[in-house]
């Protein structure tokens, strides 16, 4: 049993537009309502949590089943996270971007397994790309591809473990890229990865939706 906590405060900057991107429609239906579907329809998900920005949580609840929980966030994703884990009652916790809308019933599935052996988790894929570190436009060192992944969300953690672990983040005012940051660094409690999906892409970019669209 576990919540879902699915962040989309996101206010869509870097694709151009004027309202919050967890509401842009893909294929006419906000894309928010794709992850909230997807972790409705699995018996074993006990509560589903969106944290949104303050602004717009009366179009949020036009726009959810009735019983989704909709939370005010932060001014960062990390303060959002908090506030959303503040109110979560089950044992784990299922972290997702609202706008990863591609989520598919085998990743939360494969997730599960994977509780089974290990407490902390993370979908990942192998870096493609070549990958190198630049300064002032100049390449300055290779990067190892080997063992390089990028992550993706669902993230899963034992609640209490992952709220005390923002806890201390904000305590200690240490800023993170992401909640697998937090666990480890301030926890010091290892997290394991999933083998992700390809097409489970984040909505960033307007080429993005695009993709996005084709895909749902």
């Amino acid at each position: 049993m576990y919540s879902a906590l699915i962040m989309a405060a996101g206010q869509g900057l870097r694709s151009g537009l004027t309202f919050n991107k967890n509401l842009f429609p893909i294929k006419g239906k906000p894309m928010i309502l794709y992850s909230v579907e997807q972790f409705l329809s699995d018996p074993d998900c006990q509560e589903v949590i969106v944290v949104t920005a303050k602004q717009d949580i009366d179009t949020f609840k036009l726009v959810l089943p009735a019983q989704t929980i909709i939370v005010s966030g932060g001014k960062s994703r990390q303060e959002s996270v908090l506030s959303g884990l503040k109110i979560v009652k089950t044992e784990y916790v299922f972290i997702h971007d609202g706008a990863r809308p591609n989520l598919k019933k085998a990743a939360i599935e494969k997730l599960k397994q994977a509780l089974l052996l290990h407490e902390a988790l993370s979908m990942a894929t192998p870096v493609k790309d070549t990958l190198k570190i630049c300064t002032n436009q100049e390449i300055t060192k290779d990067i190892d591809r080997e063992n390089t992944f990028c992550l993706q969300t669902p993230q899963v953690f034992p609640t209490k473990a992952i709220l005390e672990a923002h806890i201390l983040a904000k305590t200690n005012k240490h800023q993170y890229s992401d909640d697998t940051s937090i666990y480890l660094h301030e926890l010091g409690k290892k997290v394991f990865i999933v083998d992700g999906y390809d097409d489970n892409i984040k909505a960033t970019t307007l080429t993005d939706m695009k993709i996005l669209e084709a895909l749902i």
